[in-house]
Parts: structure tokens; sequence; C-alpha cells
């Protein structure tokens, strides 16, 4: 990639609780955008299928609601990241409830600077409370132990992710959208907020 289109690149990261829609705007920005969407859940999903030891860990950490370690999930990175250097045809990334640690996150700028993409980069905080996160999973829970798993859910962001999110906020990156909104208005406010940023 050369340094003018370095510059061009754009790199979105969309964090919010259990239930917020990150996926959900992931994809519409991918739809409107030349932008490559990098879902960490679907690529831990793919590497669970593989049924080694690793996938057996791996599968026993999700089911709990836990975080993957730094170094499995930067695995599953790399390759992808690598296949989308090659490509000629996409502007830019948007990743989808990534990076969920603060040394996570420390990680990503480093490896956003070795391949010349932290030029513009934006976190999308989607905001729902945690009664609202709650009303949203119980929808699709089967029982007292799926509640327990999205409260579960909600300390571990609370934990984990919101320290990532106040390193970001440090660097004057994050970009916070009111989640509870209907998808289409919280995907205009999105627009709306990024409108400078996205040109």
């Amino acid at each position: 990639m050369t340094v003018s289109k370095a510059k061009e690149f754009k790199f979105i990261s969309l964090l919010g609780k259990p239930g917020s829609g990150k996926g959900t705007q992931a994809e519409l920005l991918e739809s409107k955008f030349p932008f490559e969407h990098i879902s960490t859940g679907e690529l831990l999903r793919e590497r669970v299928k593989k049924r080694d030891f690793i996938a057996k860990r791996l599968h026993e950490i999700m089911e709990t609601g836990g975080l993957v370690p730094t170094p499995s999930v930067f695995q599953l990175w790399m390759p992808r990241l690598e296949h989308l250097r090659k490509q000629k045809t996409f502007q830019g990334l948007v990743f989808d409830g990534s990076p969920r640690k603060l040394y996570e996150a420390q990680m990503l700028d480093e490896l956003l600077q070795l391949y010349d993409w932290d030029k513009n980069f934006k976190v999308l905080h989607i905001k729902i409370s945690d009664k609202e996160s709650l009303k949203r999973l119980q929808k699709r829970a089967r029982s007292d132990d799926d509640k327990k798993d999205v409260l579960y859910r909600l300390r571990v962001f609370k934990k984990e992710v919101l320290p990532a999110l106040a390193y970001y906020k440090k660097k004057g990156e994050v970009v916070e959208i009111n989640g509870e909104q209907s998808v289409e208005n919280v995907h205009k406010e999105i627009l709306r907020k990024l409108k400078t940023f996205l040109k």
C-alpha cells in the first residue's frame, strides 16, 4: 500500500455492551462503503471447528462468556490482515467488538502502525444501559442460566472493555453513539458524526 493510500485508509472499531448492535452496524457500514468487516467472534467460531486442543480451550472460554487470550486473537487477525493488505479494492476496515482489553488496544495500535494504517482511526462506542442490554439479550435467553451469563458478560465489559475505551478517549478517538434507538437511526447518527472522517 502506497503512502497516499495509507493516509486514505479508514479503520473503525465498534465497541459496546452485549446486545448493543455492533455487528449489525458493522455490516451496514460494510455494505455502504468499500470496507472489509472483521468479526473476531466469527473468526473464533471458525477456529473452534478445528477441534484441536486450542479449539477446545477457546470453546470453553467462549461458552462461559470469558475473553479469549490476546495472543489467540492476534493469531486469527494476522492472516486476515495480510490477505487484505494485498487487496486493491478495499479502503478500510471495520472491527466488530474488538479490541476488548486495554492490552489488546495497545497491541492493535502497534499493529496498525506496522501496516501504516494508523492515520485514520475511530472507535464507535454504541452506548446502551445495562437494563437495555439485559432486555435485548433476555429475549433470546432460555433460562435463568442464560440471564446469569448476560450479567457476567456485562461485568466483563466493565472490567475489561471500559479501560480500552478510556485509553482511546484520551487519544481523542472515541465517537459516542446512542444505541437505544432504531437500527436505522443508530446508523444515521453514525454517518452524521463520521461525515468528515468518511469523506
